[in-house]
């Protein structure tokens, strides 16, 4: 009964999220069916009808395939990315440094999987990955427990300085450009990620990293002291602070997670994804 209560609130939205941009459509004088259904079709959610008997809805199942894969393989780092917002949101933070924290996560999964090779490059640069979004994401809430500065400033401005550091190292002339490109070099295909569903750009595993990702989010936050901790800084941190909670050691660790999520998926994009930077 408790997880179908949760579960209300998100389904209400998207369903109010529907029913007010179908009203906008009609209002524009489009039909809002036919919308939603190009939508549907569009992210391949159709696949699966294929399979009914006589496959009455007609799915053409080799584009039906090629849109679900693509719409899993965007969906990857958007589930990290997102559980990056969260987890600092749960500790009363704003993390508006996930772009930065990406960025950082690829460079540092991109060089780390390149020096190393092979099956032992690709875990060692996803963990390197996690690590430098990691620090990233530590730094601005180091800044914001000892320096006070606003998290959402800091964030901002490291996200700036992390794309001058993916410039300085891919541009012209940049430290890993190749060929005269604003790119490095592609990672041979035994330093990415394995596939699992699709030919030319599956679905890899990073997804089930991901998943697991947001199974972590909530076995933190849920059944862990600092999780709790956490929590009880996001709803009135002078009140876990007289409750012996150490509010400074909460934000750096809360905003030093979120990096971690978001440095994961920086990695899969490199490892997964574009096999470079």
């Amino acid at each position: 009964m408790r997880v179908l209560r949760g579960l209300l609130t998100p389904v209400l939205t998207v369903l109010l999220a529907f029913v007010v941009g179908g009203l906008v459509v009609v209002l524009a004088g489009g039909n809002p069916f036919a919308v939603y259904r190009s939508l549907f079709v569009g992210a391949g959610l159709d696949w699966p009808f294929q399979f009914l008997p006589g496959n009455p809805f007609d799915v053409n199942a080799q584009l039906a395939e090629f849109f679900l894969i693509a719409t899993l393989v965007t969906w990857t780092p958007l589930i990290l990315t997102g559980l990056a917002v969260a987890f600092a949101f749960r500790c009363g933070l704003f993390n508006i440094g996930g772009n930065g924290q990406l960025i950082i996560g690829s460079v540092a999964a991109y060089v780390v999987a390149r020096e190393v090779g092979g099956a032992t490059g690709v875990l060692v640069g996803a963990l390197a990955g996690a690590l430098g979004g990691m620090l990233w994401g530590g730094l601005p809430g180091a800044l914001k427990a000892f320096r006070g500065a606003h998290e959402v400033i800091s964030t901002i401005m490291l996200n700036f300085i992390a794309v001058a550091i993916g410039a300085y190292l891919v541009g012209s002339g940049g430290r890993l450009a190749t060929g005269g490109q604003p790119a490095s070099a592609v990672l041979p295909e035994n330093t990415m990620y394995p596939v699992l569903w699709g030919d030319v750009q599956g679905v890899h595993i990073g997804l089930v990293v991901a998943l697991a990702a947001a199974v972590a989010y909530w076995a933190i936050l849920n059944r862990t002291t600092l999780g709790y901790e956490v929590r009880a800084v996001g709803y009135n941190p002078e009140a876990a602070r007289y409750g012996g909670v150490s509010v400074r050691r909460s934000i750096v660790l809360a905003m030093a997670i979120s990096g971690l999520f978001a440095g994961l998926a920086g990695a899969g994009e490199v490892l997964g994804v574009h096999g470079r930077l």
